[in-house]
């Protein structure tokens, strides 16, 4: 074992062979020698009853987050590391081992006191559990994952307009803010893969749109867009406006649809609590009003999970009516008329 000095660190560092032949190279954390030569050698010791004992290693919430996020085959990194700072004043000074139910329980009362939603909450519960789960199974690290539950959060909103309301909307909206909602009426498409839609994703010819790789922000599953005639037609009069973006405003790419042209729309029909990306639910809900099965939609809609489409089943009431009004369970009984009893 020795300690040593780099000309980049104030701190000394530990270089030693572990039992299993791994060569240790170590920063102590300290500019005192005494105290580094004593962090070597707890280090070294942890390390023989690790391999003697099978005891588990123990990892700072520190190191576990880098670990986490180096590992993760997420497409947006940026946030997980914008959620897991948040986390740091809460747990950046522990180890694994040391954070418990009351740790979460003080970042649960903090946050709400703070005015954040729970599913904002929730957000980050889960992925502590997944760090967790990840440390205790795959790493083997030391720790005694909390038991964490998820906030209750509002049922899942899901607000829609009527034709005769979506007609009324598109008259008053502006050019460039017309087309894209009737598109977005027509396709059920995000607003960004709307507003970023390029020609090289548009096939006319197969009367399709590809959205994948890049273009897929939520749900991470590349899918076909089936177009529908209306929307061909609303392509063909986005063509020769821009070279590679179909939707502009003045000869610039369109980057947010849900602007001011949007909201005095809206007021001028008379159309209250409604979003952009309500356009999104008012096309699933026709889809489902007019037959199509939830399984059709799930892939017409590119959602990953059938419980994403769930939510619209209710709306389905003829379809649901016509298989209750056919299920003749019981026959050759005839039920007797209730009499009437005076008084109630």
């Amino acid at each position: 074992m020795s300690l040593y000095k780099q000309r980049n660190s104030k701190y000394w560092w530990c270089k030693f062979t572990a039992p299993d032949g791994t060569v240790i190279r170590q920063s102590t954390r300290t500019e005192n020698k005494a105290l580094a030569a004593e962090f070597e050698a707890t280090l070294n010791y942890n390390l023989y009853r690790q391999a003697l004992f099978g005891e588990r290693a123990e990892m700072s919430w520190r190191e576990a987050v880098v670990k986490f996020i180096t590992e993760s085959e997420t497409k947006s990194p940026k946030d997980n590391i914008s959620l897991f700072r948040l986390l740091d004043p809460y747990f950046g000074h522990l180890k694994l081992h040391e954070i418990n139910g009351k740790h979460i329980e003080q970042l649960i009362d903090t946050r709400q006191k703070q005015g954040v939603k729970n599913s904002t909450i929730n957000k980050s519960l889960e992925k502590i559990r997944a760090l967790f789960n990840l440390a205790n199974k795959k790493w083997r690290v030391k720790c005694d994952p909390p038991y964490i539950k998820l906030l209750s959060t509002p049922r899942m909103r899901v607000r829609w307009i009527t034709h005769n309301e979506a007609s009324n909307l598109l008259k008053h909206l502006q050019e460039h803010t017309r087309v894209m909602a009737h598109f977005t009426l027509e396709t059920g498409l995000r607003e960004f893969n709307v507003t970023h839609l390029r020609w090289d994703q548009v096939d006319l010819a197969k009367g399709v749109v590809y959205i994948e790789g890049d273009d897929v922000l939520k749900d991470g599953k590349p899918y076909l867009v089936v177009l529908t005639d209306s929307a061909k037609e609303i392509i063909r009069s986005q063509i020769g406006k821009h070279h590679t973006f179909v939707f502009t405003y003045r000869g610039k790419p369109v980057k947010k649809a849900g602007t001011d042209s949007w909201r005095n729309g809206l007021e001028k029909a008379g159309i209250t609590n409604f979003r952009w990306h309500d356009l999104r639910h008012t096309w699933a809900s026709w889809h489902v009003q007019n037959g199509t099965p939830l399984e059709v939609l799930q892939e017409l809609g590119g959602w990953k999970d059938i419980k994403s489409v769930q939510k619209y089943a209710h709306f389905n009431v003829d379809t649901l009516r016509g298989y209750a009004k056919g299920l003749g369970i019981v026959s050759g009984i005839e039920t007797k008329k209730a009499t009437m009893v005076s008084g109630f």
